[in-house]
C-alpha cells in the first residue's frame, strides 16, 4: 500500500469523520480567498469539493461555518475537491472534536458559559495577550479566571481555535464574547494559582 494511503487509513482509525455540509472559507498559496463545500471532518483533516489551483504539500487555512479558523496542509486532491490534513495540538484537536458535535447536534459551543464545574475568581488585572502564531501582543484585561479557564477583556480578539499566552497564563481561544474573548487552559491549574499573585506580564 502507498504510503499516502498508509497515512490516510491511520488518520481515520484514529480520528472518526463526521458528514457536514458545510461552506469553507479558505486560503492558500494559490488561491487569495474562495469557497467549498465540506464533505467531511474530523480532528485530523477534512475533505471538501471546490476549484483550486493548491498542489499536495501546500499550506492550507480553513474556515467552515461555525468551527472556527483551521491549518493544516493538502494531502489528497480527487476530482472535484481536496484533502486537507489538520496541523494543531491535542488540546486544539478536543476543542474541534466539541465544536464539530455542536455544529452536529445544533446545540451551542459554550462551555465557559454552561455547566462550569470549578468556581471563578472575578478579577479586573491588567495584562498583555501575546498569540503564539503571529507573535502579535495586546493590552488586555482579566477579568475572571478558574482552574480551567479564564474570560479576557480587551478591543481585539484572536481568532477561535489561537493558541495565547497571558502573563503566565496559556490556553487555547474557545468563544468570542462581548468584551473580548474566553480562553481555556492548555492544563488545569491549582486553587492556589487562581488568583492575581501568580499572573505576570507577558515576556
Amino acid at each position: 500500500m502507498p504510503e499516502e494511503a498508509k497515512n490516510r487509513e491511520a488518520n481515520n482509525r484514529i480520528h472518526e469523520r463526521t458528514e457536514l455540509g458545510l461552506t469553507v472559507r479558505f486560503i492558500t498559496r494559490e488561491d487569495l480567498e474562495t469557497t467549498g463545500t465540506l464533505i467531511d471532518i474530523s480532528a485530523g483533516g477534512l475533505s471538501m469539493l471546490t476549484e483550486t489551483e493548491a498542489k499536495i504539500g501546500d499550506p492550507v487555512i480553513a474556515y467552515p461555518d461555525r468551527l472556527g479558523r483551521l491549518t493544516g496542509k493538502v494531502v489528497r486532491k480527487f476530482e472535484g475537491g481536496v484533502a486537507v490534513q489538520f496541523e494543531m495540538s491535542d488540546t486544539q484537536r478536543e476543542h474541534l472534536r466539541k465544536r464539530i458535535e455542536s455544529a452536529l447536534s445544533g446545540v451551542p459551543y459554550l462551555r465557559l458559559l454552561e455547566n462550569r464545574k470549578h468556581k471563578r475568581i472575578t478579577l479586573n488585572l491588567e495584562s498583555e495577550c501575546c498569540v503564539e502564531s503571529s507573535g502579535e501582543k495586546f493590552k488586555c484585561h482579566i477579568m475572571d479566571i478558574s482552574e480551567t479557564g479564564s474570560k479576557i477583556q480587551a478591543d481585539q480578539s484572536p481568532e477561535i481555535g489561537e493558541t495565547v499566552r497571558i502573563g503566565s497564563l496559556h490556553g487555547v481561544v474557545i468563544r468570542h464574547i462581548a468584551e473580548g474573548f474566553a480562553i481555556e487552559f492548555s492544563k488545569s491549574i491549582s486553587v492556589d494559582e487562581a488568583n492575581a499573585g501568580s499572573i505576570e506580564d507577558c515576556a
